[in-house]
């Protein structure tokens, strides 16, 4: 394997960034986690389905809210270690959560029906289409 080697920057604009965003990663509390988890979406006739892979998480840790044609999928987990020894008791806490937003037009889907459930790792989001939606899916043929 090939070590990584970083090539200096010589565009000015580009190095301010590339400095700026070192800068921010470098302040970042290392006891919590970021995470963004990878996101399949499928669509049918009659629905959109997203899966947000989020293994180790459970149902509670999860908040789901739609507001201004926008689907906000969010998590926040929180976890306590404790190693106890002779004349010590050490407590770490680690954080992990993470934020996905996605664009969902109200005209199309029926945000109100919205369904969720969490099973191996997955964390599934139905978006029904509203019924006008369904009956405008037209098909064409390909000559």
């Amino acid at each position: 394997m090939k070590p990584v080697v970083r090539k200096p920057i010589n565009d000015p604009i580009l190095s301010f960034f590339d400095e700026f965003l070192s800068n921010q990663l470098a302040k970042v509390d290392s006891n919590i986690k970021y995470v963004v988890p990878a996101v399949n979406i499928k669509e049918n006739d009659k629905e959109v389905i997203i899966d947000v892979a989020a293994p180790g998480l459970s149902k509670k840790d999860f908040e789901i809210s739609v507001e201004n044609n926008t689907l906000t999928i969010s998590a926040h987990k929180e976890e306590e270690k404790v190693e106890e020894g002779t004349n010590f008791v050490k407590k770490e806490f680690g954080f992990e959560k993470f934020q996905r937003s996605f664009t969902i037009p109200e005209d199309m889907f029926d945000t109100e029906n919205i369904k969720a459930t969490y099973k191996n790792g997955v964390l599934e989001i139905t978006i029904p289409k509203k019924e006008e939606e369904q009956k405008k899916v037209k098909k064409i043929q390909v000559s």
